[in-house]
């Protein structure tokens, strides 16, 4: 028996197995290539989804944040002003200032600070001169709250903006509210 292959016949086997080598080729490297780009794109939908929930959620915390904050400074300052009141009432002394002060700490923190880098000798009298001024009473009311006059209150003013080397023309009050 002699088998014999003509050259159509062998053209149309060989054309059979490189269609079923493609296909294989087919099979196991483009289709998981195009499984594990689809794959990749669902993951980075995925992590872009988190990363803009993640967005969300921080704006909403620091929104809070500032909203809690805004509420803590209200109280302070409510605080502040009813200290303030109570001791224009009662003509408090000096040394009953120790509430009012630490509240007035609460609300501006770096106060202190900033106005000992301004003026490195400034004394505590000064101080709380500046406090005062920031919170824009009136020499009246400074001198009931010290227990000193008027007079007094407006030469430790002048004292003090020389000490700042402010000119004339600037405020005080301005100057001390921008620290």
């Amino acid at each position: 028996m002699e088998f014999a292959i003509d050259t159509d016949t062998w053209f149309i086997f060989t054309i059979l197995f490189i269609s079923a080598l493609a296909l294989f080729i087919l099979g196991y490297v483009v289709i998981p290539y195009l499984t594990r780009t689809k794959h990749l794109n669902r993951t980075k939908l995925r992590n872009k989804r988190k990363h803009d929930n993640y967005k969300r959620l921080d704006k909403k915390y620091s929104d809070r944040k500032i909203t809690n904050l805004e509420e803590d400074n209200q109280k302070l300052q409510i605080d502040l002003i009813n200290d303030l009141q109570q001791m224009l009432q009662s003509n408090l002394k000096t040394s009953n200032l120790l509430p009012f002060f630490s509240n007035f700490e609460k609300l501006y923190p770096n106060f202190g600070q900033s106005l000992r880098k301004i003026i490195p000798d400034i004394t505590a009298n000064e101080l709380k001169l500046c406090a005062f001024l920031r919170l824009n009473l009136s020499s009246k009311e400074i001198s009931l709250l010290l227990n000193i006059t008027s007079e007094s209150v407006n030469k430790a003013r002048y004292r003090l903006r020389k000490k700042m080397e402010l000119n004339s023309k600037e405020d005080l009050f301005i100057f001390l509210s921008s620290i």
